[in-house]
């Protein structure tokens, strides 16, 4: 019997035995209305028909019906006319508000709007009352989907899991990638902190399986053989005999990964061996893990200001990726190629971002990544009035430029600006842009009008900032902060770029660094990284540029296997050393940590 014949049988059940009853016995004087009739047609027009001719509630049946089936059919653009005929939903009985919420919270959601699904899930419409296993079922489904596209990853986890008891098992493939896509946007500490809390052996095994997975985020080879410990544990879970695809697919991406990786890297400039060595002691440590690593060969591109010659060179050698180059007068020709007949990644931008070559994936330290996230994490902190304080170099100003163009997009306002050259006393630079050179002015024009005996002087600086956005390096930043202080300014946050920290522990010479916010790499961060130690055990001591730069070299080689993955969106984010990477149109963007100084150390914020 189809669904919507089982839910005909349901509707009418009440009036059958209503009429058997009344043939039975004498007449009522009464007369009792059924809560729900549905018609008989069961295609859209024949409802939408006949709900022009049926009585109320029956006529809204059929338009539910109706609704119901467009939506199960993609035939969304009939919806609105369908709905605007339902009127007074909450006059009509709770079975039929139950269907209408869960109608306009689907509505919501194919229009991306989360919250205002989550709102008729949990509205007046919804009656309690309504018991009915398959209409609690949706609800259930609609209100996790909803929580997860409003980034509430913990709370559609918990509410997917709590499913898998009232579900048919044909639905359990699709269910089950569901709670995977939840979980895998939470991060280690949330995936142990619900483990620790959970009570059940279903939700327990899940997030198990996703905290092995996280563990291993950095070898395929080492997630693979994770899923087979956990199956083993685990042998009762549902998933062991369907897990998420994506998991399911990990295998066969390990099979396609490149097996032979060209490096076109300047190995005559600093920067092109601070990457060469993260990309080696990422490679290093996978061998640890399994002897399949790739082939690596290195094509020198120092000096060279033409790419061809190169790309040709690592293709005829059999490369199945190719990483590099870095120089972004090479990457924009690698753009005008006719074809890239290998896969490559780039280790920076193209400047046209109008078009994209199949086969070209960018990657790099793009200080518009770090722009962009300083100042929503300013916005996010309530902040509306910005000044921005910068070096006097045409980069800087472009950087500037791009600060002033994505804080105006989010609403805010642009104060107060001023620049500064050299590392000298910034005492001037700093009374312009808290305007106390002006207040400085209106007291000696004072002075000159009046006896001096009768004036007493405070400088004041202008109110209207809510924060200070700095680009500076750590020699410019250990003076100006302590600037700021001195004229009045010492209580406005000041938010940096990466480049105020030099990624040495300095207690005593970064004290004068103390209260800026700031967003880096986690490699720099995180002193304790394994990999990270072992380079410094192992390497020259770098300050903060080239150890970005060595992270870099680290991530490239991490992606090597899963940038398809990205690339489709299978996988929504990578944690990487140089940040949480994604990819959107086959550029790869990071987000930062924050991090803050306290008593001269960079702690890191959320």
């Amino acid at each position: 019997m189809s669904l919507l014949r089982k839910l005909v049988h349901y509707l009418l059940l009440p009036v059958i035995i209503l009429v058997l009853a009344g043939c039975a016995s004498n007449p009522v004087t009464e007369q009792v209305i059924p809560q729900e009739t549905a018609p008989e047609p069961t295609s859209i027009a024949g409802l939408l028909a006949s709900a022009r001719t049926l009585p109320s509630p029956a006529a809204e049946v059929a338009l539910v019906t109706a609704i119901e089936l467009m939506l199960q059919n993609g035939q969304s653009e009939q919806v609105p006319a369908a709905i605007a005929r339902i009127n007074r939903a909450e006059t009509l009985p709770s079975r039929l508000q139950y269907r209408i919420a869960l109608i306009q919270a689907d509505i919501a959601l194919r229009q991306n709007q989360p919250q205002i699904a989550l709102d008729w899930l949990t509205g007046d419409l919804i009656n309690t009352e309504v018991i009915d296993p398959l209409l609690q079922t949706q609800l259930i489904r609609l209100q996790a989907n909803a929580l997860l596209a409003n980034n509430q990853a913990r709370e559609a986890a918990e509410t997917f899991m709590a499913l898998p008891t009232s579900v048919n098992t044909s639905n359990l493939p699709d269910l089950h990638d569901n709670i995977w896509a939840s979980l895998q946007r939470l991060n280690q500490s949330e995936l142990n902190d619900m483990a620790s809390n959970s009570d059940s052996y279903s939700s327990r095994g899940w997030l198990e399986l996703a905290i092995v997975i996280s563990a291993e985020q950095h070898s395929i080879k080492a997630q693979l053989d994770a899923i087979l410990r956990w199956q083993r544990v685990w042998a009762s879970h549902p998933a062991v005999v369907s897990l998420p695809s994506l998991l399911v697919e990990l295998q066969l991406i390990w099979d396609q990964r490149p097996k032979h990786i060209v490096l076109l890297l300047p190995l005559q400039e600093q920067y092109g061996n601070a990457i060469q060595e993260g990309f080696f002691s990422a490679y290093y440590q996978a061998l640890n893990v399994s002897r399949e690593v790739p082939r690596i060969t290195i094509i020198d591109s120092s000096n060279q200001v033409n790419v061809n010659p190169l790309y040709d060179s690592a293709v005829a050698r059999g490369a199945d990726l190719i990483i590099g180059p870095v120089d972004k007068e090479l990457v924009n020709q690698l753009q005008q190629r006719p074809e890239l007949p290998v896969p490559t990644l780039a280790l920076n931008y193209v400047d046209d971002t109008q078009y994209t070559p199949a086969n070209l994936y960018q990657f790099g330290l793009a200080p518009e990544d770090e722009i962009i996230q300083a100042a929503s994490m300013a916005w996010q902190a309530g902040h509306r009035n910005a000044a921005i304080l910068t070096p006097l170099g045409s980069e800087d100003q472009r950087l500037r430029a791009i600060f002033a163009e994505e804080w105006q997009r989010l609403g805010g306002k642009l104060v107060s600006t001023a620049t500064f050259s050299g590392d000298s006393d910034y005492s001037d630079v700093i009374k312009q842009l808290m305007a106390i050179d002006s207040s400085e002015a209106r007291a000696s024009l004072l002075m000159e009008l009046l006896p001096r005996s009768n004036v007493e002087f405070t400088p004041r600086r202008r109110n209207d900032i809510d924060f200070i956005f700095l680009i500076a390096n750590p020699l410019q930043g250990r003076q100006l902060k302590p600037t700021l202080a001195f004229h009045f300014a010492g209580d406005i946050p000041v938010y940096a770029m990466p480049s105020i920290y030099d990624g040495l522990s300095n207690q005593s010479e970064n004290s004068d660094l103390n209260g800026i916010i700031f967003t880096d790499a986690p490699w720099v961060l995180d002193e304790i990284d394994p990999l990270r130690v072992e380079i410094a055990n192992n390497l020259r001591l770098s300050q903060g540029p080239l150890q970005r730069l060595r992270a870099m070299g680290v991530d490239s080689f991490r992606m090597y296997p899963r940038l398809q993955q990205l690339a489709t969106g299978e996988l929504n984010t990578l944690q990487g050393t140089t940040g949480s990477l994604s990819m959107s149109n086959q550029r790869i963007q990071r987000v930062l940590q924050a991090a803050r100084f306290v008593d001269g150390m960079a702690i890191v914020i959320e």
